[in-house]
């Protein structure tokens, strides 16, 4: 017997591109499957909740303490947790975000209400709801809403640091104060260089630690929710890169950057797509990757993968990862609302590692994963998986 076709869906996670160490790697995995199941509760019910479904599987992720996202996130110079988020829905463009935002347990929660905000198009005096908001201003509008109080700010800001977080800061904070001290004696450039053996010009770690149970993680995690009728969210978070100044933005937030999703090609034809990136963001901004990943994949004759891997190479990233998803759903007949049928999932990643899970309505139990880079056999510096899932079918 074929699947409920209201029951249909379709869930896609990452949890960052970097070094994930193998004593982390249960962890990880297991936060990976708890966000699929946190999603697919939602999407169960019907239609119409793939933004509440991205939200809730990326909340799971920012309580998870293994992650660098919420709760365990990397700390800014002056040893705080600062958190990215944002979400995009496919059939409307509606885009919620939040940048550098402290005192909240969940940033994901902000950039949700923004843009359910948009979609209803509920405001007072007509006046234009915000998009993007940053700082101590996106906690009030939060506090505003529910999300945050000033009750719970301090205690967030507690929660939100781990012991290893905070052991990494030190270390980290030594190495910078020690590589300055250096430069202030006018010490030459190859001495400095020998005193920050962990991080490169980028902030990120693409490659294993000395430390080998330590993790790399190089920025956002991501999620991208598909509903029974084919209509995509998509969403990312970050307590973006170690010993950042304190109000920078990351990619996690910026429109275009870190996540997209769309329910149309360029040309105006139905396309349902959604991508989350990970990375290097000041690298990855500049080429406006989720949004390009999407376009590219819309574009080309080649499919989904060569989509991913030619933008990929294009931004000349060495440690970023593209998670996509491309959902086929169409009427079968005039006057029948479209179904969700099968999807294609893609990852690429130039990075050492890639976590990545999906699950589907046709599954039993999410598949989740740590991939591993295989570049000394890939001369084009990228690794790729891809998938079909098909979802018309018995569960498997």
């Amino acid at each position: 017997m074929a699947c409920e076709a209201d029951g249909r869906f379709f869930v896609a996670v990452h949890v960052g591109a970097g070094y994930h160490a193998p004593s982390n790697e249960k962890a990880l995995r297991s936060a990976m499957k708890r966000a699929c199941l946190a999603a697919a509760s939602i999407l169960r019910k019907g239609s119409g909740g793939s933004v509440d479904a991205v939200g809730a599987a990326i909340k799971v992720l920012e309580d998870d303490p293994c992650t660098n996202a919420g709760r365990g996130s990397n700390l800014t110079e002056d040893g705080r947790v600062e958190c990215d988020a944002s979400v995009m829905d496919g059939e409307s463009g509606a885009f919620g975000a939040v940048g550098a935002v402290q005192g909240v347990r969940n940033a994901i929660q902000i950039a949700v209400l923004l843009a359910k905000e948009q979609i209803s198009g509920s405001s007072l005096l007509g006046r234009i709801s915000p998009m993007f908001l940053v700082g101590e201003g996106a906690r009030m509008w939060a506090k505003s809403k529910g999300v945050a109080s000033d009750d719970i700010a301090e205690g967030a800001d507690e929660w939100l640091v781990t012991e290893r977080a905070r052991n990494q800061w030190r270390r980290y904070r030594t190495m910078l104060d020690g590589a300055k001290a250096i430069t202030n004696s006018t010490a030459s450039a190859e001495a400095q260089s020998c005193d920050l053996p962990y991080l490169n010009e980028r902030g990120t770690q693409p490659y294993p630690p000395k430390t080998l149970e330590e993790n790399g993680i190089a920025d956002t995690v991501g999620v991208i929710c598909v509903d029974s009728k084919g209509h995509i969210a998509s969403g990312a978070s970050s307590g973006g890169i170690a010993l950042k100044v304190s109000g920078r933005v990351g990619l996690a937030a910026m429109y275009g950057c870190g996540c997209w999703a769309s329910s149309r090609s360029p040309a105006g034809d139905p396309f349902n797509v959604g991508c989350c990136v990970s990375g290097a963001g000041e690298y990855l901004m500049k080429g406006f990757a989720a949004r390009e990943c999407c376009v590219s994949s819309a574009l080309s004759d080649g499919g989904p993968v060569n989509a991913c891997l030619r933008v990929l190479q294009s931004v000349n990233e060495r440690s970023a990862g593209f998670l996509l998803v491309e959902a086929d759903a169409s009427a079968t007949g005039v006057g029948i609302s479209e179904k969700l049928k099968a999807v294609e999932i893609v990852a690429a990643y130039s990075s050492s590692s890639f976590g990545v899970g999906y699950f589907g309505s046709s599954m039993e139990q999410p598949k989740v994963s740590i991939l591993r880079s295989t570049k000394v056999q890939n001369k084009n510096g990228v690794d790729q998986f891809a998938a079909r899932i098909n979802l018309d079918v018995e569960k498997q």
